[in-house]
């Protein structure tokens, strides 16, 4: 393990993107191909330092305070979720314990672990955090936890914590906050959208499965407009966090350059979202031009001598739904012809002469798709 050569103590192996994220952007010109070093002596002004008299890099050239090096207040211990050691104190001083320790582990638990890119040490805080608690400890006559030696700090990384598996997963899964969050915005955006149509593709859905659909379209109607507005809403949500938040990474780092190419592919995802939210908001629209016109056709000269029993339609919204009533009246027994209208709201239904339709058949087949229906006339 190579020497500090300001301080003569050993450092320890640091990856290159550690230097990359958080020295000042004027030093990283000098980052050769190392491998490079990281010393933890105390009184040394000394951070990093590369091999056979390569290139070293002191506190000054540090974007962040280094926490382990720091006399002043405050010295950041964890850097992924702003705990220092000052934190570490207060509290043994006040409780006679610490549960920084437990509260970050319970912190890793979700995205936002990224040591690689924020810590100095470039690896994993819990063994630095376990050292100060148990000179905090001692400081203030307490019991202290088991950890490492007060006269040493161990940065390498616990088992099972963030190594570089660890941190690269993590950048992966949670990247910057705010566009993970507007990707998730934009996912309830497209499902309130979704639900926002779901009166004139529902019905249709269920009578393919055989399931009864009654009421399903009025219900869905009357949410309609709360659905769009929610859609709008976190659509919106999803832009605002995606173009207007602040990113947390340094300009030209290497955590900056990762977090740009996952924005590019979130934003991506962002703005076909928003074109399958346009295409279920007015799916109702256009709905008539999948489905064909739902005008009635002129009948056919076998048509007109046909008995036509008409009726009249409440629950339709859409031309979605005479479709779906053309569909289902086609299978009541006897039906010879269907035409159903959304502009009237009306259903014709032809039979022949001798071999009649029951009126009533066609009103439950009209509520088992979900609508409301009363015979208007029967006429030759």
């Amino acid at each position: 393990m190579p020497d500090c050569p300001t301080c003569r103590k050993p450092g320890r192996t640091v990856g290159r993107v550690t230097l990359e994220s958080l020295l000042r952007p004027n030093c990283r010109p000098s980052i050769n191909d190392g491998p490079f070093s990281v010393c933890t002596a105390r009184d040394c002004e000394t951070v990093y330092f590369g091999s056979d008299g390569g290139p070293t890099f002191g506190k000054p050239d540090l974007l962040v305070p280094f926490g382990l090096k720091e006399h002043a207040s405050p010295r950041p211990v964890c850097y992924c979720f702003d705990q220092t050691v000052e934190n570490i104190d207060d509290e043994i001083r006040r409780t006679g314990q610490s549960t920084v320790l437990e509260r970050i582990k319970e912190e890793m638990k979700g995205p936002g672990c990224r040591c690689e890119f924020t810590n100095p040490l470039g690896a994993c805080c819990l063994a630095t955090v376990q050292h100060f608690v148990r000179e905090a400890s001692e400081r203030y006559g307490c019991n202290n936890p088991s950890g490492p030696s007060a006269k040493t700090v161990d940065a390498q990384a616990p088992a099972g914590c963030c190594g570089p598996g660890r941190v690269d997963s993590a950048l992966t899964a949670a990247g910057s906050a705010s566009n993970r969050s507007g990707v998730l915005a934009a996912g309830g955006s497209l499902v309130a959208a979704v639900l926002s149509s779901a009166c004139c593709w529902l019905p249709l859905l269920l009578i393919a499965f055989g399931v009864s659909a009654a009421g399903v379209a009025g219900f869905f109607e009357a949410c309609r407009p709360y659905l769009i507005v929610g859609a709008v809403v976190l659509l919106g949500i999803g832009f605002y966090r995606m173009y207007f938040r602040k990113e947390r990474c340094e300009p030209g780092s290497a955590c900056a350059t990762s977090k740009t190419k996952m924005r590019i592919t979130r934003q991506a995802i962002l703005w076909a979202a928003t074109v399958l939210v346009g295409a279920s908001v007015f799916f109702p629209s256009y709905i008539g031009l999948v489905f064909g016109s739902s005008a009635p056709a002129l009948p056919s000269a076998a048509d007109a001598r046909l008995v036509v029993a008409e009726f009249r339609i409440e629950g339709m919204t859409c031309e979605g739904c005479a479709s779906i009533l053309r569909g289902v009246l086609v299978k009541v027994p006897n039906a010879a012809s269907v035409d159903v209208s959304y502009e009237t709201k009306t259903a014709a239904v032809r039979h022949e002469r001798d071999k009649p339709v029951s009126p009533d058949r066609v009103i439950e087949a009209i509520k088992a798709a979900g609508y409301e229906a009363v015979l208007i006339e029967e006429a030759p």
